[in-house]
Order: C-alpha cells, then sequence, then structure tokens
C-alpha cells in the first residue's frame, strides 16, 4: 500500500516528505535539478489524460533508476513537476540520458522534459534551492535548442522581486502604490472611442516601477492573482461611482480577470457586490479573461462565463493567439467579443507580410461565424489601423489610439467618445 509520503500516482516523493529528508542530507557537492515537461497540458488535450498518467509514471521510473545513488531524492511537486537531489557530478550527463531515454519511447511524440539545476551551499534552504532550480528551468521555456540550464547570480534578481512582490503586495494595494489607469478602445465604423480597458501599474517606493509583466505572473505562479483582480475592480467601481456621481461622462470599462480567480475566490459574487454597492449597470462592464491561463478546467471557467453572461455582462477573451489552443477557444467557450493579441501585429507591413494579412482575415472570419466581435489590440501605426477597418474589425486598441492614462484624460483626448 503506498504511504501519504508519497505521490499516489508515480509512487515518488512528495514535496512535503522530500524537504523533510532533505534537510537530513549535507548539501555539500550535491545538486538540485527541477524538471518540467512541456506543453504537458496540450498533451493532455491530444492523447488523453490516461495516457498523460502513463507519461508521468515513465518518467517517474527514469528518474528513480537514472538517480539511484546514497543521497539521491526524487519526488513530484505537482502536476509535471519533479525535482531531484543528487550527487552534482555527473549531473548534465544523467539529465541527458533521461531525455534520451524518454524520447526512445516515444519517438513518433514530442516530450521536452526541461531542466533547470542549482547547487546549494551548505547555509542553503532546501526550498530556496527549490526555487532557484525552478527559476533556471523557467528561463528555457522558449529556448528549445537547449533542454537544461544551470542557476546563475542574474536569476537572484528575479527571484528577490517576486518576494518582494508577494511580501508587499497587500502593503501596496492599502496605500495606493498599485493604481488602476485606463486605455481607449476605438469603434473603427465611427472612430470614437466606445470603452476602456483598465489596467494595473505598479509604482513602488523602494523597486520603482514594476511592470505587469513581472508582477502578474508571479502573483499567478503564487496563486495571490485574484486580490490584485478584486483591487483593481473595486478601484474600477469606485471610479465609475466618483464620475456618475459628478455628472460627468461615463464609458463601459473591461476589467481583467485570471483564470485562478474562479479557483481562488467567489469572483463573480465579488464583482456583483461591488457593481450592486457602486449602482453599476452590468452593461457597463466587460469581463476580460486571458486565453493563456483558460485551457485547464474548460467546465469550472465555462460555467463562470455562462454565469457573467446570463447576469448582464459582456465576456471577453483577451490575448487571442497568444497561446497554442486559440481553435479550442473558440470551440469550447462563448465570448462576446474577442481580442487579438498583439503579436499579430508586430512588425506588421501591410506591404509585405502578405501571410500575416491571411492569418488575420481567416481568424477573423471565424470569429464572426461564431457570432462574435472581434478587437484588434496593439494597434500602433496608421496602416495597421486601415487594414483592420478595411478588413472589418469592429474596434482597435493599441499605443496609436492612446497609452494607459487616467480616467478623466480619456474624455480630453481630441478623438471624441461617443
Amino acid at each position: 500500500m503506498i504511504c501519504p509520503e508519497q505521490d499516489p500516482l508515480t509512487g515518488l516523493l512528495t514535496r512535503g516528505k522530500f524537504h523533510e529528508l532533505s534537510k537530513k542530507i549535507p548539501s555539500a557537492g550535491l545538486a538540485v535539478i527541477w524538471f518540467n515537461l512541456d506543453n504537458f497540458k496540450m498533451f493532455n488535450k491530444r492523447f488523453g489524460f490516461e495516457r498523460g498518467d502513463e507519461i508521468l509514471k515513465e518518467i517517474a521510473l527514469i528518474l528513480g533508476s537514472t538517480f539511484s545513488g546514497k543521497n539521491n531524492l526524487t519526488a513530484r511537486f505537482s502536476d509535471d513537476n519533479f525535482v531531484v537531489l543528487t550527487d552534482w557530478a555527473a549531473v548534465e550527463m544523467n539529465i541527458d540520458t533521461v531525455q534520451e531515454y524518454l524520447y526512445s519511447l516515444h519517438e513518433n511524440v514530442t516530450l521536452r522534459l526541461r531542466a533547470g539545476i542549482y547547487f546549494p551551499s551548505d547555509d542553503d534552504d532546501i526550498r530556496a534551492s527549490c526555487d532557484r532550480a525552478k527559476l533556471a528551468c523557467d528561463s528555457i521555456r522558449k529556448n528549445h535548442s537547449v533542454s537544461s540550464c544551470m542557476f546563475h547570480d542574474g536569476m537572484s534578481r528575479t527571484l528577490e522581486l517576486q518576494q518582494y512582490i508577494l511580501d508587499t503586495l497587500d502593503t501596496a494595494m492599502t496605500n495606493g502604490y498599485i493604481s488602476v489607469l485606463y486605455q481607449p478602445i476605438v469603434r473603427l465604423s465611427t472612430g470614437k472611442i466606445c470603452d476602456v480597458e483598465a489596467l494595473a501599474r505598479w509604482t513602488d517606493p523602494e523597486a520603482g516601477v514594476i511592470s505587469p509583466s513581472e508582477f502578474i505572473p508571479t502573483l499567478e505562479q503564487y496563486r495571490e492573482v485574484h486580490k490584485l483582480d478584486i483591487y483593481a475592480m473595486k478601484k474600477v467601481c469606485s471610479d465609475y461611482r466618483l464620475r456618475d456621481d459628478a455628472g460627468l461622462p461615463l464609458l463601459p470599462v473591461s476589467v481583467n480577470l485570471s483564470r485562478l480567480d474562479f479557483e481562488l475566490c467567489d469572483i463573480i459574487g465579488e464583482i456583483e457586490n461591488a457593481v450592486t454597492v457602486n449602482r453599476i449597470p452590468r452593461n457597463m462592464m466587460r469581463i476580460e479573461i486571458t486565453e493563456r491561463v483558460n485551457d485547464e478546467d474548460v467546465a469550472v471557467l465555462n460555467l463562470g462565463i455562462e454565469k457573467f453572461r446570463a447576469m448582464g455582462y459582456e465576456v471577453w477573451m483577451d490575448d487571442f493567439g497568444a497561446g497554442y489552443s486559440s481553435l479550442n477557444v473558440l470551440k469550447d467557450y462563448n465570448f462576446d467579443t474577442i481580442k487579438f493579441d498583439m503579436k499579430f501585429l508586430h512588425g506588421f507591413d501591410i506591404k509585405k507580410s502578405e501571410k500575416a494579412k491571411y492569418i488575420i482575415s481567416s481568424n477573423l472570419e471565424m470569429a464572426r461565424l461564431m457570432g462574435m466581435q472581434a478587437l484588434a489590440e496593439g494597434v500602433e501605426t496608421r496602416g495597421q489601423l486601415d487594414y483592420l477597418r478595411s478588413i472589418g474589425f469592429d474596434k482597435a486598441q493599441g499605443y496609436y489610439f492612446g497609452k494607459p492614462m487616467e480616467l478623466d484624460e480619456i474624455f480630453a483626448l481630441k478623438r471624441l467618445t461617443e
């Protein structure tokens, strides 16, 4: 019988037991290796969860047989993440052996097991060592020419910033270091601003400007992102109420949610409460959900989307095209508007990029056939704008129209609002 100290699927150590046992082993001369299987969620979608579980069990056997010395510990931390504590000698060679063996078992399926390596010192905490190994592993996520990476000092800045973000999030929200700015969205048929998107910005008295590309992934990784999303949504509702009480013009506002919000809190209840308290019509709020994080639990997310829509909220999908599941998204979910990711438009030249134009127009046509409006984000030039208007995009957003700004500034723009 498998004991509670073992992962029930693979028989490897659990995260907790790994931490406990590793404290009893002198860290000198050892290495911590963090393994992650690339695109495992897509593998499960294509081949099924039973096949995915078999892969995880195979990896566990490979790791267990390859790293089997006296001071070796092997654990499954979560999903497709495995951690090994082993002698530092021949670490890279053993990682190559694992990868080659995995390839030999599945010649017709591309399975890449990335590895991050950290060599702890005597006074290193095992949890910190695992974090460093994971950071090294994550650093090669998009570099398919290598399968392993050693942690180096330059990565410490990322870890320090992540910890700072987690430690100071509550203080930053309380003290207003995190603000909400608004970016205009233009209806292309009229050239007028028809909506705005609320965007969180963090200006810290100690760390300076912390980019959304740094704090949002960190909060998602450590499952704290719902705090930010609730904070931003309440700030949006407060801004709306202040303008409405002053008799000032208003625009519908889109707010961003993470898929994790549906797991970590009652996000529908939170939004409904804030909207009710501030007397905001539901048709003035748009709910944006990002493609890259909505591919794990179709049932839960679909239920949330349909509840929002049934209550009178529009639901938009952000960053369409940024992930690998664009067609599945169109098939599995009912959105009111699709926001085409700016990567579609990066470096776009209407005179030279026929392929880019075809990709954009064909995806636009699919969205149209499914009854969804299309919004292009990341518009930076007049050439892009003219082409998008010519093929029938409904709305557009980007620095060509205006950067994120205070809400009052939106209504001072030369382009009149509707």
